[in-house]
């Protein structure tokens, strides 16, 4: 104000400025002022008047709006990104099937079983990732749009619940998986939170390398406003080029393992739409994972209204 004052007075010109105070309770209220310089009758400066304006609402829906509009540009990236992967990716599974089916014929001509079951389980394969891929993305686009009703979650009987959905994985590679007792209770989605933790302890156990001693560790703390929680395991490690990656759609940073590359990314979406963020903290390679994320607390009314929204559109 004090500068554009000094302008005034320079200049004998009307000035326009838009300024914030923050007041006692630490609002941040905006004005857009005019300053108008009023002459005597000798045309000299008498005094300069301010005209002021609150300007707050506006000033915040044009921030929202921008807000809107930059992620918007990043959905659109995402998009781009997504259509010529899908792209790449369903091509696979084809181009095998359409391999096989040419082998197929020619066993089949020969007369030679052994090669034709082989050729059978080939393209059933390829089927089935075919299937597991159109399924994942099916799922991953309806995140954000259909939710379920938010309730209150104690974190470990979902994590306890979600070990036993992948029992099986965890007991043939010989995994110990150890679950805080007592983890703080959440507010949100439990059908989808659910598979967060899923697909953080499949992934754990699925890359967990040739070590002796396998383990996955679950936790969470309270953690300000907000439960901080862990998926720790001891495994094959991810070099710090990757931590941002991971979470990139048909990102596999192993092209020989089995998966569509979709897991993180389904994570990633779910934990941004109860208003969390996720990261991945690993030294690199053999040195083991940690996936973290935070989600709100009970009480927390942020995802109810996100909630809200999704469900009266």
């Amino acid at each position: 104000m004090t500068t554009n004052l000094k302008r005034v007075k320079e200049t004998g010109k009307i000035i326009e400025q838009e300024a914030f105070v923050v007041d006692l309770e630490g609002n941040e209220l905006w004005y857009h002022s005019t300053l108008i310089p009023v002459n005597d009758a000798n045309g000299q400066l008498d005094y300069i008047m301010v005209i002021s304006l609150e300007t707050t609402e506006r000033k915040q829906i044009e921030q929202e709006r921008e807000k809107i509009l930059a992620e918007l540009e990043d959905k659109n990236n995402e998009l781009e990104r997504f259509t010529y992967t899908v792209s790449h990716d369903l091509k696979s599974p084809l181009v095998t099937i359409k391999g096989f089916l040419g082998a197929l014929r020619q066993d089949a001509a020969q007369g030679n079983t052994e090669r034709l079951e082989a050729d059978i389980v080939y393209i059933s394969k390829a089927a089935d990732q075919m299937g597991r891929l159109l399924d994942e993305l099916l799922q991953l686009s309806r995140i954000g749009r259909m939710m379920n009703s938010p309730e209150k979650v104690p974190l470990t009987d979902l994590a306890r619940q979600a070990a036993d959905l992948v029992t099986g994985h965890i007991t043939a590679r010989g995994v110990e998986v150890t679950i805080e007792p007592g983890m703080p209770v959440v507010y949100g989605d439990r059908i989808r939170l659910l598979e967060v933790y899923q697909n953080l302890i499949e992934n754990a156990v699925k890359f967990m390398g040739t070590q002796q001693a396998s383990r996955v560790e679950i936790g969470a703390r309270l953690d300000d406003r907000a439960a901080l929680c862990w998926v720790r395991d001891n495994g094959m490690g991810i070099a710090p080029v990757y931590h941002e990656r991971v979470f990139g759609l048909f990102n596999r940073l192993d092209a020989k393992t089995e998966g569509t590359g979709i897991g993180l990314a389904l994570v990633k979406r779910i934990v941004d739409v109860h208003g969390g963020r996720i990261w991945v903290e690993s030294e690199g390679q053999e040195q083991g994972s940690t996936f973290l994320f935070t989600l709100p607390l009970s009480g927390d009314n942020h995802f109810s209204r996100s909630a809200t929204a999704l469900h009266s559109t």
